[in-house]
């Protein structure tokens, strides 16, 4: 499998962007793009959390509490 990479500032980017021209769009897309503006989305978010669900995240306390 090929592995790309994107940048931090390009990621937070796409995913400020595509919600607000999801948000113009959707009243005049049919359901099928609605469901592919959907699919995007929750590509980008996969992408964020390295293809793992936000659940597997550790969160590690500064403080070493």
């Amino acid at each position: 499998m090929k592995l790309y990479q994107i940048y931090e500032d390009d990621l937070a980017e796409l995913e400020r962007i595509l919600p607000e021209i999801a948000g113009c769009l959707t009243p005049v897309l049919g359901a099928r793009l609605r469901v592919q503006l959907r699919r995007v989305q929750s590509i980008l978010s996969a992408v964020r959390w390295n293809y793992g669900p936000p659940t597997d995240v550790e969160r590690i306390d500064p403080k070493g509490e």
